[in-house]
């Protein structure tokens, strides 16, 4: 792709109305660093120095993909669940002060809202602490959201799912008569799928796994990934598409009848299944010193890939600019929202035209 080209997409991307589903959570950070070891036990103490930055709050899960769709120009509605207390208040004002149209988020009086916090020494994540209840949503709470979706449908340019398996997706909440109604619409339907919701997400545009989720998905649908010992390690450190991702990406377009998939895979960029049997690869880069943790990698994947179909693209075009996306967050401890001129700068640092495998 050109860097003329990636413009183009990314100025047509801006006011895109995108419907956003899925799980919302808050995250915490707090940073700080590590000069001794704990007298009480063999871990280590985290100085937490007393500033404003050492501790913060963000959106999580959808809400991250809320913000960094915001932060690329998009039109975003938001529809999810968050608890009755505290954390679910500080979540929504956040994304109302970011942009996000939030009036269709349905509170849940028998959960909290999700909670993440993370522990952060140095460029390291030491713990992360969860509170949540991933159970799925009560049938009312269900059919609440679902009928929330169908009518938000029509004013929409594109929809994604963020599926955190935290309880918001299920076969009540996205049956298949809401995706195939997405499709007649003819706008395309994303999603970043967990494994155990695979079978929510059939006849989808596009999923977005990583690697271990790819693999994982395809066994749950009944197919067995071609691999061996020395396959699945080079799928995971090699720089050519191992034969187990091929087959699992392969199986998944083909059991869901998606259109495309895509299987990120972090440092090996991302595998694009989105022809008859041919792997376009995306490749990434790692610049020595500028790794940060990878959180939100993936957000940031699905969040441009959708907006970028939205604004005209093809799935290599989006793959590619996705894959841009993905590698401005990973220079970052935390999560980040990338720019669209930190896209257009990293494509331009890193030109790598696609190469096709068998």
């Amino acid at each position: 792709m050109t860097l003329k080209r990636a413009q183009e997409l990314l100025d047509k991307s801006v006011g895109r109305r995108v419907l956003l589903v899925g799980d919302l959570m808050l995250d915490e950070w707090v940073f700080g660093s590590v000069m001794r070891i704990s007298p009480e036990a063999p871990i280590p103490i985290v100085h937490m120095p007393l500033t404003e930055d050492a501790r913060i709050e963000k959106p999580g899960g959808a809400g991250n993909v809320a913000a960094i769709l915001l932060g690329l120009g998009a039109a975003v509605k938001v529809l999810g669940i968050v608890g009755d207390d505290e954390r679910g208040g500080k979540l929504l004002s956040e994304l109302r002060a970011r942009g996000a149209e939030v009036s269709a988020v349905l509170t849940d009086r028998s959960r909290p809202t999700t909670h993440k916090v993370r522990i952060i020494a140095g460029r390291q994540q030491l713990l992360r602490i969860d509170t949540e209840r991933p159970d799925p949503l009560s049938p009312s709470l269900a059919a609440e959201l679902r009928d929330r979706l169908a009518a938000e449908i029509k004013e929409a340019e594109a929809v994604l799912a963020a599926d955190y398996a935290k309880g918001a997706l299920t076969l009540l909440s996205l049956p298949g008569e809401l995706v195939s109604e997405v499709r007649r619409a003819g706008i395309p339907f994303c999603a970043d799928p967990k494994p155990a919701n695979i079978e929510l997400f059939r006849g989808v545009s596009l999923i977005s796994p990583n690697e271990s989720e790819a693999l994982a998905a395809s066994r749950l649908l009944g197919v067995v990934p071609a691999t061996s010992g020395a396959e699945a390690r080079e799928a995971r450190t090699g720089t050519s598409t191992s034969p187990a991702v091929i087959s699992a990406g392969r199986a998944l377009r083909e059991k869901l009848a998606s259109e495309a998939v895509f299987v990120t895979r972090g440092e090996q960029g991302i595998a694009v299944f989105s022809g008859e049997r041919r792997v376009t690869v995306v490749a990434s880069h790692t610049d020595a010193g500028s790794v940060g943790d990878g959180t939100g990698c993936g957000d940031a994947v699905s969040a441009m890939s959708t907006l970028a179909l939205a604004a005209g693209a093809g799935y290599v075009e989006a793959a590619v600019l996705a894959n841009a996306a993905g590698g401005v967050v990973s220079r970052f401890v935390g999560v980040h929202n990338p720019s669209p001129a930190e896209i257009l700068d990293w494509l331009g640092q890193h030109p790598q035209p696609p190469a096709e495998e068998d």
